[in-house]
């Protein structure tokens, strides 16, 4: 049977609108792998999928009515988006429920031999409940719906009266014209109001999550330490975040002639290994307040079986490299650690020697279980002139131009600075290893880096 040509042009225009959302929609999930946006994806998906298989249906009017019920899953899609973006649930088992019973009561109908819109009537009511359902909920709202929202639950409402019109107008070929324009009209109001709910939503929720990253940052920078102002020992430290917050800890925490230096890296970085970081140095805080007494391998095993039983209760499964250094009269040191380790100056001679820090398995927070006798310490003594450097791999594993393949800046160039710069001010010898780091990497760092600059001056008189 010859296609009246306003038709096809109509049918051409149709399907070319939805492979353009199509398109769309796909480029914005594949750049923002968001949620929504796949929901946006999956609806025109189903747009054109359910178009295709109406053209393939087509040899009696039960397969006409079959072809058509594939709307379903386009209607339910927009009402899933359109639930999404309002909080307003989408019941799609009770909406399955009422499609099989709505395409059962059609072929039943069908077979008693009634008239086509009659026996599509059942199919056509069942396709357009999700969407009529859901914008009901957003009606019936505590809050006011944005002007996108608005544009979308309309189009949803005008999609699901096109399908009611189905019963009434398909099987009338002079009517063929307006249906398709109908259509038409509809598909153009969803291609506008579809993806601008979408990124709204998106843009809302990124915006959030960047003010609530900015408080995180500020929080993280108000905790960072000074120094504890001791006459016989210079202090510097550094800190830098790799994302918006940071997984690495310094901590300073003075008691009268015993000060401790605390330092840490939480596996990973971001959001997640920052909240860890800001756990660790709440729990640490928190013991030396209450134990002031404690030895370093003591806060250790105590820090550990607080931070493994929260990070288990999160399903975090994470851990902190940990260095707690205790500094005691005489600039006599006691360590604790599972760490890469520190570096000393020692003036006497010019060598750099790197100390090892294995005192505990595997780090805080991994295994709960490791008994205090699991804890060892051992004591460091500075010369006067002697200096202490105590860094995050985030230094020694910073990629040359940002590439790991390219290599690393590796241990012995934060030795060799050490040992060039050890004599200068320890302001000199922070700026000289920043310097070098960002000309190594290109400014672009993998990872948080953080270190802690110690030397050791003769004692006051």
């Amino acid at each position: 049977m010859d296609v009246d040509p306003v038709v096809s042009n109509l049918l051409m225009l149709y399907a070319g609108v939805i492979l353009i959302n199509v398109g769309v929609s796909a480029a914005l999930y594949l750049r923002n792998r968001e949620p929504l946006y796949r929901s946006l994806l999956l609806a025109w998906a189903a747009m054109f999928g359910s178009f295709a298989l109406q053209g393939i249906l087509t040899g009696s009017e039960l397969a006409v009515i079959v072809g058509f019920s594939s709307a379903f899953a386009v209607n339910l899609a927009f009402a899933s988006l359109l639930g999404a973006t309002t909080s307003v649930g989408v019941p799609w088992r009770a909406f399955l429920g009422v499609f099989a019973a709505g395409l059962a009561l059609t072929v039943a109908l069908s077979l008693s031999g009634a008239g086509f819109t009659v026996t599509a009537l059942p199919t056509a009511l069942a396709v357009a409940v999700p969407s009529l359902v859901v914008v009901a909920g957003v009606a019936r709202g505590p809050t006011r719906p944005s002007t996108p929202t608005l544009a979308l639950a309309a189009g949803a409402v005008l999609f699901s009266l096109h399908n009611v019109d189905f019963a009434f107008l398909r099987h009338r070929p002079e009517m063929a014209p307006l249906g398709f324009t109908v259509a038409l009209l509809v598909v153009f109001g969803l291609s506008i109001a579809g993806p601008a709910v979408a990124m709204e939503r998106v843009t809302e929720r990124q915006v959030r999550l960047a003010t609530e990253l900015a408080v995180a940052r500020r929080i993280q920078s108000y905790i960072l330490p000074r120094d504890p102002g001791l006459a016989s020992l210079e202090v510097a430290l550094h800190m830098r975040s790799a994302a918006a917050v940071s997984g690495d800890y310094i901590d300073v925490y003075r008691d009268g002639e015993r000060c401790w230096f605390l330092l840490g890296d939480v596996t990973g970085h971001g959001l997640g290994a920052g909240l860890v970081m800001l756990m660790a140095q709440s729990t640490m805080s928190s013991l030396l307040q209450a134990r002031p007494e404690v030895t370093p391998r003591e806060l250790n095993f105590l820090a550990n079986r607080v931070l493994a039983g929260n990070l288990a209760r999160l399903r975090e499964r994470r851990h902190l490299s940990s260095v707690s250094l205790l500094r005691l009269p005489g600039n006599r040191f006691v360590v604790s650690g599972s760490h890469d380790g520190l570096l000393v100056y020692r003036a006497a001679t010019g060598r750099v020697d790197q100390l090892e820090l294995s005192h505990f398995p595997v780090g805080l927070g991994y295994l709960g279980e490791l008994a205090q006798d699991d804890f060892r310490e051992e004591v460091l003594d500075l010369a006067p002139g002697d200096a202490l450097l105590l860094f995050t791999d985030g230094v020694t594993e910073a990629a040359r131009g940002g590439d790991p393949h390219d290599g690393l800046f590796g241990v012995e160039r934060v030795a060799e600075l050490l040992r060039r710069h050890a004599a200068a001010p320890l302001a000199e010898l922070q700026a000289a290893l920043l310097a070098q780091l960002d000309a190594f990497t290109g400014g672009a760092y993998e990872d948080d880096i953080a270190f802690l600059l110690l030397r050791a001056r003769e004692e006051p008189a």
